[in-house]
């Protein structure tokens, strides 16, 4: 028997594998194994074969089993033969496909329920819907017969007196059984030769038309002639400038043909052939009619107006192809999508006018093409034409080929020969080995790496120059970050302040100057106008600003795709030492290597160390700059910017508003009163956020709204004791009601800067906010009066907000501010007293009275928001929106005071100007101090006009 395995692995008959590609994962039983097959990435079944102690008829059992496994191969529903391997004793083993659900019984007995009846028709429990026993043994006999004709195509003799010699069980199949197989591998169904014949129309004649081919009507060659079928084991065929005559040579193209297969088909004409001359049009213009004897099957691309191409774009195409072509014939993980866009390059276009203007696109039409999903004739070969009287294709002049969709080509090259030296030199090699589409990682160690992500794509084919110079430079760092840039080729950053999500680390570095020798080779630049970020890497910066922590995604986002991006890369070779006490010196261009090493000695250099730590002694820098092109490394990154300016303009906005110094709405929130008690006139209500903001400094504006919702006049609300998750609603009645506070709800808005704090709501971000202090000294008389100015032009429909701080003498609620009016850069509050009503203890009505007498100044905060927006979206409500007239106060034309309005300057818009009497959001970093966390009162129920 493993003499018979041996000579049918020779023959090619059987597959054969190496045992090591296996991965034994369990023994079911003492000749079977579970095992993991490694290259393949599947499980299968390693029957072990008794090569040796084996009888006559095993040897016939097993061809027999060998026989049917080849004729149900592709039934999907079969298990499969994938070949032979052998194992470390020399016992061969069939390769099958594991049954990962057990044997048919045990199948049966545990899925008979959940089978439909169409799986199980013999066994339905109604006897009236069973198949009747004439019925199966029908269905049992076409099987019987179909496999019989199967067998009798596939007959094996076995002569037992001759099984001593070499040629014991031989196969009179043979060249049969391996052209069968052959077609089954190229067509993917176990056609007969005359399906063949009959499918691509072997047998009819051709009729040429410019560069279009016809086949004749009716076949002119016998159909029961000799068949020869193989896999096209060459390389794709490229045909240069094709059908140059027809447009002048302006505009030239290329056919590449990607052949699957090779037929030879050499059959006798007819006798009736001079019959269908008379009948087929066609063969009447007999110095255009042709038989062919060889064809090649497969598909065709075409690359319109190649010739009008640049250099540039010519190269990456043809590596793309290449390496498309056989990455996927290969399933490589290599994903060329990551790269760039195909709309860069000429386009490719199929025989049925099909633009391949994707990598998508193009790796469908490819896995189609070896899959066998579409194929056609693509070549005509070894041509004869045919003439009246004509009885033998003996006697017919031979001509060489022709190919649909060509008239002319200047060059017939195959597809290496076409790419030549793009193969090794061009950009995708370089976005492939260096990740030019990678953002660099600034982690905490001293390595920065490349991201695994792809960060960007190509839009255009960048700019790409030859430097060709030597340097010499001596460097020294005086910042650990500074030497950390320095060892990974970036010379260009000294510290990170316009580079967020990286943590600054500006420790002093002191004692070692770095010695650089480079060879620039090559620069690449990649500027906005070349790139675009990935969908992957937009998606992502998307949901981040979309989070409730926007800081914390927007970091993450960066750690996963790169902090940095270089605009400017440049390829050389390099070299370096470290030592001490060396003055920083910058050489220039020397870009003479006998200089270099001079002034090496001068500096005491005795040895140099490449990027990968190699050892490189000064007697040999010689031999080192003589294979300086070979093997390019990064010798510089320069042009660095943050990785999310590579990003759209709109989202660049979005997370600069977020990084920005600038006073946002950090979370808004509508809080019921539920638990408050109604009978007293001051209640302390908690709020919590659900999660901490991270810093106190923040403020709250807010008021008291209805059951009915509308804002209440009679009870007044200010904010106090902020800590990281929450604050304080201090709640007063100023007047007598009998509304219920129980049935009330606080309606609040926290600003603050959201680079300061963990949290930054994304419900409300589009709105302006400005924020302005300054402080108002009271008078002695009820009523006091204070004017705000704003460095910018106050229109209607703003928003205004306010509450008081008071000194340190009292923190409590003491003050009601109210607006009065409003001009083009002012508004005036009016502030009064808040203790209109007697509470049951009048001793503390009496002590606030007194410290009201000793505090004659408040701290007045204003928030006003720009906008024309009429409502606000409330965080902790979900789909509810709370109009800003129930928050805040609209100006309006009630309450504007025109006689000081300048009609001229109405419309005018003014920001980011603040004067030295308050403070703004625009312009300056306030840092609230503790005694600024005082509780506040808000202006927002009283308006006196």
């Amino acid at each position: 028997m493993k003499r018979w395995i041996d000579q049918r692995i020779n023959d090619g008959d059987i597959s054969y594998f190496v045992y090591d590609e296996f991965n034994i994962l369990e023994a079911s039983c003492q000749t079977v194994k579970k095992a993991n097959w490694e290259s393949r990435n599947i499980t299968v079944a390693l029957k072990i074969l008794n090569n040796f102690n084996i009888l006559d008829s095993d040897l016939k059992e097993f061809i027999f089993k060998l026989k049917a496994f080849r004729l149900i191969y592709f039934n999907q529903n079969i298990n499969r033969f994938y070949g032979i391997t052998e194992d470390s004793d020399k016992n061969y083993c069939s390769i099958l496909e594991y049954a990962n659900e057990g044997n048919l019984r045990d199948y049966l007995k545990n899925k008979f329920n959940k089978l439909q009846w169409d799986d199980k028709e013999c066994w339905q429990d109604d006897p009236n819907t069973r198949p009747e026993i004439n019925q199966i043994a029908e269905l049992l006999s076409q099987l019987l017969s179909r496999f019989d004709a199967n067998e009798q195509r596939t007959r094996l003799t076995y002569d037992k007196s001759i099984s001593d010699d070499s040629s014991y069980m031989e196969l009179d199949y043979e060249d049969t059984s391996r052209t069968a197989k052959t077609i089954v591998e190229i067509f993917g169904n176990p056609l007969s030769e005359q399906q063949i014949i009959r499918q691509f129309k072997l047998n009819h004649g051709l009729i040429l038309t410019g560069n279009n081919i016809r086949l004749s009507e009716q076949a002119v060659i016998a159909e029961n002639s000799e068949l020869k079928i193989d896999v096209y084991k060459g390389q794709p065929l490229v045909y240069t400038y094709i059908n140059s005559e027809d447009n002048n040579n302006e505009q030239l193209d290329i056919c590449i043909n990607f052949p699957v297969a090779e037929m030879s088909y050499n059959g006798n004409l007819l006798d009736s052939f001079s019959n269908y001359m008379d009948i087929d049009e066609g063969l009447h213009e007999l110095n255009d009619h042709f038989i062919a004897r060889k064809f090649l099957v497969g598909n065709q691309l075409f690359i319109k107006e190649f010739n009008l191409a640049t250099t540039t774009k010519i190269n990456i195409l043809k590596f793309y192809l290449f390496y498309v072509y056989h990455l996927t014939k290969c399933s490589s993980g290599f994903q060329f999508d990551d790269l760039f866009t195909l709309k860069l390059l000429p386009k490719i276009i199929t025989f049925d006018g099909e633009e391949l203007n994707t990598h998508e696109k193009l790796s469908k039409w490819i896995n189609n093409l070896h899959q066998k999903k579409m194929i056609d004739i693509i070549s005509y070969e070894n041509l004869t034409s045919l003439q009246h009287g004509t009885s033998s294709i003996n006697d017919l002049e031979t001509y060489n080929e022709i190919q649909p969709g060509i008239t002319d080509f200047k060059e017939k090259l195959n597809l290496e020969e076409w790419v030549g030296d793009a193969i090794h030199n061009n950009l995708v090699n370089w976005v492939r080995d260096f990740r030019l589409f990678q953002g660099l990682l600034v982690r905490k160690i001293d390595k920065i790496e490349n991201s695994k992500k792809i960060i960007c794509n190509f839009i255009k084919i960048p700019e790409i120059n030859l430097i060709d110079r030597f340097y010499l430079d001596i460097i020294k760092p005086v910042t650990k970050l500074e030497q950390r840039f320095i060892s990974n080729n970036i010379f260009s950053i000294q510290n990170l302040s316009t580079f967020p999500f990286i943590k600054n680390n500006d420790e002093s570095y002191e004692g070692y100057s770095h010695v650089l020798v480079k060879y620039e080779k090559y620069e690449i630049l990649l500027n906005m106008d070349s790139l675009k970020p990935t969908k992957e890497f937009e998606q992502a910066i998307e949901e981040a600003l979309n989070s409730i922590k926007p800081l914390k995604a927007l970091q993450d986002v960066h750690d996963e795709y790169g902090h940095l991006f270089p605009q400017k890369i440049v390829l050389g070779k390099s070299l370096k030492n470290i030592l001490q006490n060396l003055t920083p010196i910058t050489f220039g261009d020397v870009n003479d290597v006998n200089k270099i090493l001079i002034l090496l000695d001068n500096l005491n250099v005795s040895y140099l160390l490449t990027q990968k730590g190699r050892i490189i002694e000064k007697n040999d820098l010689h031999s080192w700059f003589r294979n300086i092109n070979n093997h390019l490394e990064v010798v510089k990154f320069d042009n660095i910017i943050p990785s999310y300016k590579i990003l759209k303009a709109e989202q660049q906005r979005k997370i600069d508003d977020i990084l920005k110094n600038n006073f946002k709405i950090i979370m808004t929130g509508i809080t019921d009163l539920t638990d408050l008690n109604n009978n007293n006139v001051e209640n302390y209500k908690r709020i919590e956020f659900g999660l901490s903001v991270g810093s106190e400094n923040y403020e709250v504006f807010g008021s008291i709204i209805s059951e009915n919702n509308t804002k209440l006049e009679e009870i007044y609300v200010n904010f106090g004791l902020y800590d990281f998750k929450g604050f304080y609603a201090i709640i007063k009645k100023v007047e007598e009601t009998s509304i219920d506070i129980t049935k009330c709800y606080v309606s609040w808005m926290i600003i603050g800067k959201p680079s300061q704090l963990s949290v930054f709501s994304p419900k409300n971000r589009e709105l302006q906010v400005d924020y302005i202090k300054k402080s108002i000294k009271l008078q002695s008389n009820e009523f006091n009066y204070g004017t705000i100015d704003t460095s910018f032009i106050l229109h209607e429909g703003y928003t205004i907000l306010a509450h008081a701080i008071h000194s340190p003498i009292s923190y409590e609620p003491n003050k009601i501010v109210k607006l009065v009016e409003w001009k083009e850069r002012s508004i005036i509050v009016q502030i009064e007293s808040a203790y209109k009503i007697k509470s049951n203890a009048s001793s503390l009505n009496s002590n606030h009275e007194d410290n009201d007498c000793l505090t004659n100044e408040v701290d007045l905060r204003i928030c006003i928001l720009s906008t024309n927006y009429k409502s606000l979206k409330v965080d902790n409500a979900k789909e509810r929106e709370c109009p800003l007239d129930l928050i805040g106060h609209i100006l309006n034309e009630k309450n504007f005071n025109r006689n000081l309005f300048n009609e001229s300057t109405k419309n005018e818009v003014s920001v980011d100007i603040r004067d030295n009497d308050f403070i703004a959001s625009q312009s300056l970093n306030i840092q609230l101090e503790p005694n600024d966390k005082g509780i506040s009162s808000s202006f927002s129920s009283y308006v006196n006009l």
